[in-house]
């Protein structure tokens, strides 16, 4: 077992802990660490467990098994991925080997294990300390280079909500070390990987055909739910990979940071996203382990706190705007005197903390010169 992600991102991009867990709340050590092994068990089990049965139930000829089956194995997905989100932070176990451990088997669950875990610890640390989002290249560019019928395809399809971006993605993650020279040191890693899960699956396709279909649907719901939160919870600046980077302050960081809860009055219904949308306590104290965020969000902000965004609008931002951030960005939020202003907040899209980002070498993408000329250039 290779040393904790920390260690290793702290040389890369500095220490992302040091101006985040100071003096952030009256009693931050209370939330650095604390760790509660009942209630990380009880979830732990259930997402293992959960996952297992889920299986089993749309294996079987009845109905209501298969609808059981299928919203259990949505949930136990979800949970798994933002189980990743805790082992990254440390939050889970005081042993940072179980942390590591554990991860890579939730990434595995969730279908994203085509990327080293360190290199997704990486990344996401890199997003706290630098306060920013990163792309390994230009969506808008690769939607202008690739073939029309492609980009006519990729439209159709996440116009009916399907999110062919974030399995463009996956695939791109999960393929690049036989497509270039960047990670080429991971192609026996990720042949094993692709051959282990493409036997399960086919596996599962022989034994009952419709449970296939059914799995993945609910991979498909997933994935929506996923980059549904991920998509409005920062209006961080996106940079592409090796660009200099400004040193954004604390302050950048909140104003540009949202907390997406399911609701705000009860706050029990935000656990079943295993409470991810408490997203401004969260980077305040980002080694605060998921059941504390409710308290630390309490301790925190008042309940108008203006980063509160409320889920009616976000869903109406997330249909009306499905296209438009595909090749315009994510849009701006403004702050008046009567709060924040949404109607142009159009959101993220692919930038799940599931997997890295690192340079794809063998990428060539069109983008438009100063004067308005197309050039081409490698990611």
């Amino acid at each position: 077992m290779h040393g904790h992600p920390y260690a290793e991102s702290e040389a890369r991009f500095g220490n992302p802990f040091s101006d985040m867990t100071t003096a952030a709340t009256p009693d931050a050590s209370f939330y650095i660490n604390d760790r509660n092994y009942w209630i990380n068990g009880a979830a732990l089990t259930y997402v293992l467990v959960g996952y297992s049965f889920a299986i089993f139930c749309i294996v079987q000829h009845l109905w209501w098994l298969n609808l059981l089956g299928t919203v259990l194995l949505t949930h136990t997905l979800i949970w798994a991925a933002y189980f990743v989100h805790e082992f990254i932070h440390g939050n889970i176990f005081r042993n940072p080997r179980w942390n590591v451990a554990f991860a890579q088997v939730m990434l595995f669950l969730t279908g994203s294990c085509y990327s080293r875990y360190r290199d997704v610890a990486s990344n996401h640390l890199a997003h706290h300390k630098n306060r920013a989002d990163f792309s390994a290249f230009s969506l808008p560019d690769f939607l202008q280079t690739a073939p029309k019928p492609i980009v006519r395809l990729i439209v159709a399809l996440e116009w009916l909500y399907f999110p062919a971006i974030n399995f463009l993605l996956r695939w791109f993650n999960a393929l690049s070390p036989f497509l270039g020279q960047q990670r080429r040191d991971e192609r026996v890693r990720n042949g094993l990987l692709l051959l282990l899960r493409g036997s399960l699956f086919t596996a599962l396709a022989i034994y009952s055909p419709h449970a296939i279909v059914l799995y993945f649907f609910a991979y498909i719901c997933f994935i929506n739910i996923l980059r549904f939160i991920d998509c409005f919870q920062h209006t961080y600046t996106v940079f592409q990979l090796g660009q200099s980077l400004p040193q954004y302050s604390l302050e950048h960081e909140e104003a540009n940071t949202f907390s997406n809860l399911i609701s705000l009055r009860w706050s029990w219904l935000n656990v079943l996203l295993l409470n991810f949308g408490y997203h401004n306590a969260h980077h305040r104290v980002i080694r605060c382990p998921w059941y504390l965020l409710p308290k630390l969000d309490a301790e925190l902000y008042p309940r108008n706190y203006r980063q509160y965004v409320t889920l009616p609008q976000l869903i109406a931002n997330y249909h009306r705007f499905r296209i438009h951030r595909l090749f315009y960005g994510q849009g701006t939020v403004v702050d008046t005197e009567k709060g924040l202003n949404l109607d142009n907040f159009v959101g993220a899209v692919g930038v799940s903390f599931l997997f890295s980002r690192e340079p794809i070498d063998w990428l060539k993408l069109a983008a438009s010169d100063s004067d308005g000329a197309l050039s081409v250039r490698e990611v």
